[in-house]
């Protein structure tokens, strides 16, 4: 697979280097189209490369984690692969409390009201619509994360804030449309790991953090081999986690010169098909 994308790097980025015969405007039209038939003729040894993994458990020491860079004096390619199973699915909140508690411990960990779970319960049609909006109530479940600006959070809250000497990630870092909706103990972000019990404060996060950083959970149950974590725990959260990824998120990119052109998928593995396709 490695020799692959080397050999693959050198046509493409050759390939996107032969147009300065035209003028710069066509030149870095055609450097993006030529750019994108390149990447799309990649997209299928990468999906390869995902379905060969071994899919018992994923972890982020496993090889489709670790971004795969080629640089030669004509360009640039750099694929980078992460999965969205370590993010909370927005559209899971209507469907069971524990979703809907886990919710609301995020928004609250990340000093936003918690009231936005009424808002968007009635955005996806799963409770009455209960508050007052220039936008039509949608019903159905979100297609976006950033759909959220739709029950008026603010920038603040989708992008990040900063509250005295303490800085807290946007919401939007953390949310996903695109998962199973069980979320990785072995790749979730310590904020992620935080919402899923009240139990789980910053320092018992660290301590997964830290111990999945040599050794993955192999099965749901080893969380308990971590210093704080209880088997009350477990037994509270076991529903909605897991130590697989079924949903991938991949973002190949070619740089020429000052072109740039990125190809960015969403791949679900257990499918294996790709629910999610934009170039730009």
């Amino acid at each position: 697979m490695l020799s692959f994308f080397v050999l693959l790097s050198g046509y493409v980025v050759t390939a996107l280097y032969s147009a300065n015969s035209t003028g710069r405007f066509v030149e870095k039209v055609y450097i993006k189209e030529q750019a994108y038939h390149a990447l799309v003729s990649l997209l299928p040894y990468i999906l390869q490369g995902l379905r060969k993994e071994d899919s018992s458990y994923d972890s982020l020491l496993d090889p489709w984690a670790m971004p795969f860079v080629v640089e030669t004096e004509k360009g640039r390619l750099e694929v980078v692969i992460y999965d969205e199973d370590r993010f909370f699915n927005l559209n899971k909140v209507g469907d069971d409390r524990i979703y809907q508690a886990v919710f609301e411990r995020l928004l609250r960990l990340l000093e936003i009201s918690p009231g936005y779970t009424s808002r968007l319960l009635a955005w996806i049609g799963k409770e009455p619509q209960s508050f007052e909006s220039e936008y039509p109530v949608k019903r159905a479940p979100l297609d976006s994360p950033q759909e959220l600006r739709f029950i008026g959070m603010t920038k603040e809250d989708l992008y990040g804030r900063t509250v005295g000497d303490v800085s807290y990630p946007g919401l939007l870092s953390l949310v996903t449309t695109y998962s199973s909706g069980k979320i990785n103990i072995n790749t979730a972000p310590k904020y992620i790991l935080m919402a899923l019990d009240p139990r789980i404060d910053s320092t018992v996060a660290d301590r997964i953090i830290e111990y999945r950083r040599s050794k993955p959970f192999k099965r749901v149950n080893d969380l308990v081999l971590v210093e704080g974590v209880t088997f009350d725990i477990l037994y509270r959260i076991q529903k909605i986690i897991d130590v697989k990824s079924s949903h991938f998120r991949i973002k190949a990119t070619v740089k020429t010169g000052d072109v740039e052109t990125t190809l960015e998928v969403i791949y679900d593995r257990n499918k294996n098909r790709v629910v999610y396709k934009r170039i730009y």
